[in-house]
C-alpha cells in the first residue's frame, strides 16, 4: 500500500488493518494530508483466503488489489521477469534505431551514437534485474544490423563476427559492450554494496530473508526467491571472481576455500602438496611475529602458491582482514573492471583473443591506428582494413554472393584488402595525383 511512496507491511488479518488505518489517520490529522484510497493498492500473498482479502479492502477502503506495471521506470517484480515485460525499453531501443536510420551516417557517427546512446538506454534497468537472455541478444542483433547499415527494407552483410566486435580496441575490436556481461556487471555492484554496508537496511532485510546464519561470499540460497534477489545472485558469481582477502592476521581467512593469493588468474590456492590440517591463514605465520613461516609455506604448497603467498607483504602489527577487490588498484569494485572481468572470460573461453607480447594481449598496430590524427571514420576504415572486413571480391566470393574474385576496376588480380587499396592499378593512380598536394612517401614503400 502505497502513502507518499512508501510501503507498509503487515499480516493479511483484520486486527493488522485496524492498526494500519488508525495509523493512516493518525497521520491525516496531524499533518493535515489526506490519504487517497483510489490512489493505493494492495498486495496479497499467493495463499491468502479470498475472504481475508475482503475484509482487509473494507477495513482500509482500497479497492485496487494489483501494483501497476512500472514503478519509479521499473517493471514492479511480479512473478517472472519475462521479455515482455520489457517491452517498453525494447520499443524506445527501436524508435532512436528508426531516427537514425534515416540519416546518412559513417561508421565513425554510428560507433558513437552506439555507445554514448544504445548501449546506456537500458542501464538503469540492468542495474536492478537480469535481463532475459533472449532480450540481450535481440538487442544486440539490433545494434550489429545498425552497424552495418541494415534494415527491414535493405539487408547487408556482417563482414566480422560480434565476438571481434565486442573486443576492446587495443585487441583488435570496436569496443562494443556485450549487454550480457555489462548487466552481470551493474548487478555485481549491488551485491558489493552489500558487503561493504551490512549495517543498511537493505542488507539486513536482504541477510534476515536469505542468508541469516552465513555470509554472502560463503552461502549456498535457495532457489525460490525473488527476481530482484536472482540478479543479485547472478551479480554476485561475477563478483566472486575479483574479491580477494586482504591479509592482516590471516584469522578470518580459510587457507583452501578463499581468494587471497594476489595475482592475474585463480586467487584460490592451486593444490596442497601435502596433507595438512591447517585451516586458516593465520597458521601459516610464525608465533607472535608478523612474518610468513616460510618453511612451512614451501613445504605445504606447490612453487606457483608458494610464491605467490610469501610475496604477500603483511603489515606491521595484526590487525583485521578485509575483503578488497582485486582488480582495481584501489580495492575498490567498479563497473567498469568487473566487466573487463567478464569479457577476458568469456574471450579465453571462447580462444578469440589476439596473439601478442603484452600480457593484456594489446598490439602495437591498433594502438597506431586509433591514436592516428585523422577523422574517425578513416580510423575505421584502417581498421577494418587490418581486420581483413572490407567488402572486397575476394571476401565476397568467399561468401558466395559474386563469382569471380578478379578485381573489377583492373581486371587483372584477385582484389583482397592489399590489392584494393595498394596494388590496384586506379589506387596507384591515386597516390600518383595525391603527391601533388601531400608529401606521401614513394611509391616504392607501398609496394
Amino acid at each position: 500500500m502505497f502513502a507518499d511512496d512508501s510501503l507498509l507491511f503487515f499480516k493479511a488479518n483484520s486486527q493488522q488493518a485496524t492498526v494500519i488505518k488508525n495509523a493512516l489517520t493518525l497521520y491525516e490529522q496531524c499533518t493535515g494530508q489526506l490519504l487517497s484510497p483510489a490512489k493505493c493498492s494492495l498486495l496479497f500473498g499467493s495463499h491468502c483466503d479470498e475472504t481475508i482479502k475482503g475484509t482487509i479492502k473494507t477495513v482500509l477502503q482500497v479497492q485496487q488489489a494489483s501494483f501497476d506495471d512500472k514503478y519509479l521506470g521499473l517493471p514492479t517484480p511480479l512473478g517472472r521477469m519475462k521479455a515482455g515485460r520489457f517491452q517498453a525499453l525494447k520499443e524506445r531501443f527501436e524508435k532512436r534505431l528508426s531516427e537514425w536510420c534515416e540519416k546518412n551516417l559513417s561508421m565513425g557517427g554510428k560507433e558513437v551514437l552506439i555507445k554514448s546512446v544504445l548501449q546506456a538506454l537500458p542501464t538503469y534497468v540492468r542495474s536492478v534485474f537480469r535481463l532475459p537472455a533472449s532480450l540481450c541478444e535481440e538487442y544486440m542483433q539490433l545494434i550489429r544490423k545498425f552497424w552495418w547499415g541494415e534494415d527491414q527494407n535493405n539487408r547487408k552483410v556482417h563482414w566480422i563476427s560480434w565476438q571481434q566486435l565486442i573486443k576492446p580496441k587495443g585487441q583488435g575490436g570496436i569496443g562494443f559492450r556485450d549487454l550480457k556481461l555489462f548487466n552481470q556487471a551493474l548487478l555485481a555492484r549491488q551485491a558489493w554494496r552489500l558487503i561493504q554496508y551490512p549495517s543498511s537496511l537493505c542488507a539486513q532485510v536482504l541477510k534476515a530473508k536469505y542468508f541469516p546464519s552465513g555470509d554472502l561470499i560463503d552461502t549456498a540460497f535457495p532457489v525460490d526467491s525473488s527476481e530482484t534477489w536472482k540478479g543479485i545472485m547472478h551479480g554476485l558469481e561475477l563478483l566472486k571472481k575479483g574479491l580477494i582477502w586482504r591479509i592482516s592476521d590471516g584469522s578470518k581467512v580459510k587457507i583452501w576455500r578463499d581468494n587471497w593469493i594476489p595475482r592475474e588468474h585463480n586467487l584460490k590456492v592451486i593444490g596442497r602438496k601435502t596433507r595438512s590440517r591447517l585451516k586458516w591463514v593465520s597458521d601459516l605465520l610464525l608465533p607472535d611475529r608478523q612474518q610468513w613461516n616460510e618453511e612451512l609455506v614451501r613445504n605445504m604448497f606447490y612453487p606457483p602458491d608458494a610464491e605467490g603467498i610469501l610475496r604477500i607483504q603483511l603489515p606491521h602489527s595484526p590487525g583485521e582482514d578485509i575483503v578488497a577487490w582485486h582488480y582495481d588498484k584501489s580495492g575498490i569494485f567498479t563497473v567498469r573492471s568487473a566487466y573487463k572481468v567478464a569479457l577476458d572470460a568469456l574471450l579465453r573461453s571462447d580462444n578469440t583473443g589476439e596473439s601478442s607480447s603484452a600480457p593484456n594481449g594489446e598490439r602495437t598496430l591498433w594502438k597506431n591506428i586509433w591514436n592516428t590524427q585523422v577523422p574517425q571514420k578513416v580510423r575505421i576504415f584502417a581498421w577494418r582494413l587490418a581486420r581483413d572486413c572490407l567488402a572486397t571480391q575476394a571476401k565476397k566470393k568467399r561468401r558466395n554472393i559474386v563469382k569471380s574474385p578478379v578485381c573489377e576496376i583492373c581486371g587483372k588480380c584477385e582484389e583482397d584488402g592489399f590489392h584494393a587499396t595498394v596494388a590496384c592499378t586506379k589506387a596507384r593512380a591515386l597516390r600518383s595525383e595525391t603527391r601533388i598536394y601531400w608529401n606521401l612517401p614513394p611509391e616504392e614503400i607501398f609496394v
